[in-house]
């Protein structure tokens, strides 16, 4: 017996930064089912509001851009999936991110770095991915016994930024809950002759690649996981398509971990044998190293090193340094260089 097809409307928006990633997703999920046959949709979002309330098919994925799609989305009886967070309604499947849990990576992250002051700069347009981001990074710096302070900007507000950057103490670590803001706080930073990574870290929540990579310096941030989060959305519409039962909460997505470049490449505690042996497992770690020669790298012991990283880190033996390297890539030098042998 033949397998019923499903039809499957795709209304990514591919070119805001992000989209590619949700329909390379979408695609890893979709060549497991021969009998889905995709729709792909790029319109205006106009058309798009249109096109929704119209199109016959079994199951729609769609960046929720706006309240028109939203409403019209909700006219339907076939499940239309949202993978956005952006806009949100009772009717629409949400596959969104975990917000909360991207803000507290980002403050550990930071924490991590032995960073005192710190600061969020967030949204001023109304956002609940940026308010909840905003909130797992203030109650995670909080936590550790710090405050953060918490600036929300629009896209035109450069001046007002720098004029509350001049006046923070440094060194200071300044998280933003989009790479667009944190690309604002290094634009500002440049224009006031503020350091970065020196005297402001600046790590954004996204890793919008082009974004980042173009930033000067390159910006480090938080990635989101966009791929993995178009792909539970395909297999979640699989599974309703199948019979089973439509969830009545969002799916939230966690975060994947930090993708490094220069505006964090800084670490602020005292303690110059700490920070020598960070960055000496951060410039080497992609070759084999051991415990030896990471304290090497500084003037001290290895008895005296270890008490120093418990104290200021947390860690309780130097050979915990090298696990650093997973924290911050995601996976061990050993296979980073196996992934990496030419």
């Amino acid at each position: 017996m033949s397998q019923k097809t499903h039809h499957i409307g795709l209304m990514i928006d591919a070119l805001n930064g992000y989209g590619h990633k949700i329909l390379n997703g979408i695609s890893r999920y979709a060549r497991q089912k021969s009998n889905w046959r995709i729709a792909f949709f790029d319109r205006e979002s106009d058309e798009l509001a249109n096109l929704v309330r119209t199109w016959k098919g079994d199951g729609i994925i769609c960046t929720a851009i706006d309240s028109r799609f939203s409403s019209a989305a909700e006219e339907r009886d076939i499940p239309v999936l949202n993978v956005t967070g952006r806009a949100k309604s009772p009717k629409l499947i949400d596959v969104i991110g975990d917000s909360k849990e991207a803000g507290v990576m980002a403050a550990k992250f930071l924490l991590a770095r032995g960073f005192q002051n710190f600061a969020m700069i967030g949204r001023k347009e109304l956002a609940i991915f940026s308010e909840d981001r905003c909130r797992g990074f203030t109650e995670t710096v909080e936590a550790a016994g710090f405050k953060a302070e918490i600036f929300p900007v629009s896209t035109t507000d450069e001046h007002e930024l720098s004029a509350w950057l001049a006046k923070q103490p440094r060194p200071l670590a300044v998280a933003a809950t989009g790479d667009r803001q944190a690309s604002m706080v290094i634009e500002a930073c440049w224009r006031l002759g503020i350091r970065v990574p020196e005297e402001v870290s600046v790590l954004g929540i996204g890793n919008y690649e082009q974004l980042c990579d173009l930033s000067s310096p390159t910006l480090s941030s938080v990635d989101v996981d966009m791929e993995r989060r178009g792909y539970e959305a395909a297999r979640l519409l699989d599974g309703i398509l199948e019979g089973g039962k439509r969830p009545t909460e969002p799916m939230l997505i966690p975060p994947a971990h930090v993708v490094e470049r220069h505006s964090t490449n800084v670490y602020a505690f005292d303690d110059l044998d700490v920070v020598s042996a960070l960055q000496f497992i951060r410039e080497n770690a992609f070759r084999t190293i051991n415990v030896r020669d990471v304290v090497a790298a500084t003037s001290i012991s290895r008895r005296s090193l270890e008490g120093r990283f418990n104290r200021l880190i947390g860690r309780r033996t130097a050979s915990a340094l090298v696990n650093l390297f997973r924290q911050r890539f995601g996976i061990t030098p050993k296979e980073y260089r196996i992934a990496n042998r030419r």
